[in-house]
């Protein structure tokens, strides 16, 4: 199942970032050329944006390649460094089991109150459900990235 996760994730980056471009600079020749603003682009773009940088984070958690402290962390003792992998994993899996709480919270309010978004007219929790759907796929990411991480000292 990791392995299909991987594959998507990977596909959706490289093609959310590809339709970002090309409607960007569709966007801005329209507005140079034809003085004419595209407002369902802008809503593409912002909402693809999210969603892209969410799923990216969740792929940088599965590489590692999060903010952390090597500077402290490279001269503790491995079982010490075990111990700092076991508690930055578990704060940040707090952290996005908060945002994935709230983003919950979140796309219920727009569901509630039947948000549409303001040029394409699509149910705002569409759009919304980026918070909780990536924070999600973050746990499991810095989950695994934590568990991976404390073999690796293990070994040592």
């Amino acid at each position: 199942m990791l392995k299909w996760l991987d594959q998507f994730e990977e596909w959706f980056l490289a093609i959310s970032l590809i339709i970002i471009l090309a409607l960007t600079v569709i966007e801005v020749a329209s507005r140079y050329f034809m003085h004419l603003s595209l407002a369902f682009a802008e809503e593409i773009t912002v909402n693809l944006f999210v969603w892209s940088v969410m799923i990216g984070a969740a792929t940088a958690a599965k590489h590692n390649h999060h903010l952390g402290f090597s500077l402290i962390t490279d001269y503790l003792p491995n079982r010490w460094k075990r111990v700092a992998a076991a508690i930055v994993a578990g704060l940040c899996i707090f952290v996005f089991v908060l945002f994935t709480w709230y983003g919950i919270e979140m796309v219920e309010s727009q569901i509630a109150s039947d948000q549409k978004t303001p040029a394409m007219e699509i149910p705002e929790w569409l759009m919304g459900l980026a918070i909780p759907a990536g924070s999600l796929l973050c746990i499991v990411r810095f989950g695994q990235a934590g568990w991976k991480e404390w073999k690796k000292e293990a070994e040592k």
